[in-house]
């Protein structure tokens, strides 16, 4: 039997040719366009990956001002300094505060969106001791903020009035901060709202008080804890026998 011949006409019908052929001039239409957005692409990556870069940089430079900020908090003062100390040390008090202010505030300012509101707030404590009615400013406006650091601004802004003799303005903070505690403990409220009630001559508020933390036996031995079975020992020491027994701890656990 003769072999069919392939002719011209059926080799240009063929249809594995004609896919190869309609595929070959798709692929040159949509070469422009794939390249176009393959660059734009490439662009994309380049730019996301400087913008992570950029911020890498900043987050690390913001936690650097504040490492160099708590540096001179936790500064040494001794007069004289002693010899072979180590890290930062000051002769005074003063000079310690102004100088951690100052790193605190810088932090603040050169890093508002890493550092802002803690930073101004230990900007604040520190500024308290020099200048103390533009820190009580800075405190009043943190403790606005619904957040941990809003919380201790509160705190501070309460004891700040409770030093100066702002009685009334400081129970209104503690009653505030009591309600929106965030981390700081109740029992720290309580002690400073019973120092309040005995500075404002209402004894048995104090008692109360002063009952609350002192019965409290996970505090009873801190430092909270002994300060309020002090005052109640002092002022109704028949509260102070009313208060249960604290369980020894045994350091080897169990019971």
């Amino acid at each position: 039997m003769a072999k069919k011949r392939v002719t011209h006409q059926s080799l240009k019908h063929d249809p594995l040719m004609d896919q190869y052929l309609k595929t070959t001039a798709f692929m040159k239409e949509q070469s422009a366009p794939i390249r176009k957005w393959g660059g734009l692409i490439a662009l994309a990556l380049v730019l996301a990956g400087g913008i992570w870069w950029f911020l890498s940089y900043r987050s690390a430079q913001a936690a650097g001002a504040m490492a160099e900020a708590f540096r001179y908090q936790d500064a040494l003062v001794s007069n004289p300094i002693p010899a072979g100390a180590t890290g930062l040390a000051f002769t005074t008090e003063d000079e310690k505060h102004r100088k951690a202010y100052a790193a605190f505030e810088k932090a603040a300012r050169d890093f508002p969106s890493y550092n802002g509101e803690i930073a101004r707030f230990f900007a604040a404590t520190h500024q308290l001791y020099f200048e103390p009615e533009k820190a009580e400013v800075t405190l009043k406006e943190l403790s606005q903020n619904d957040t941990e650091i809003g919380a201790r601004a509160r705190l501070a802004l309460a004891q700040r009035y409770q030093s100066t003799g702002r009685f009334e303005d400081a129970l209104a903070e503690f009653n505030k901060l009591k309600a929106r505690p965030f981390l700081v403990p109740t029992v720290l409220i309580d002690l400073h709202m019973a120092n309040v009630y005995e500075a404002l001559g209402k004894k048995n508020e104090a008692i109360d008080l002063y009952f609350a933390v002192a019965n409290n036996k996970d505090w009873r031995t801190t430092e909270i804890g002994k300060q309020a079975v002090e005052r109640l020992t002092i002022l109704a020491p028949e509260k102070a026998d009313q208060l249960a027994p604290v369980e020894p701890t045994n350091p080897f656990g169990g019971v």
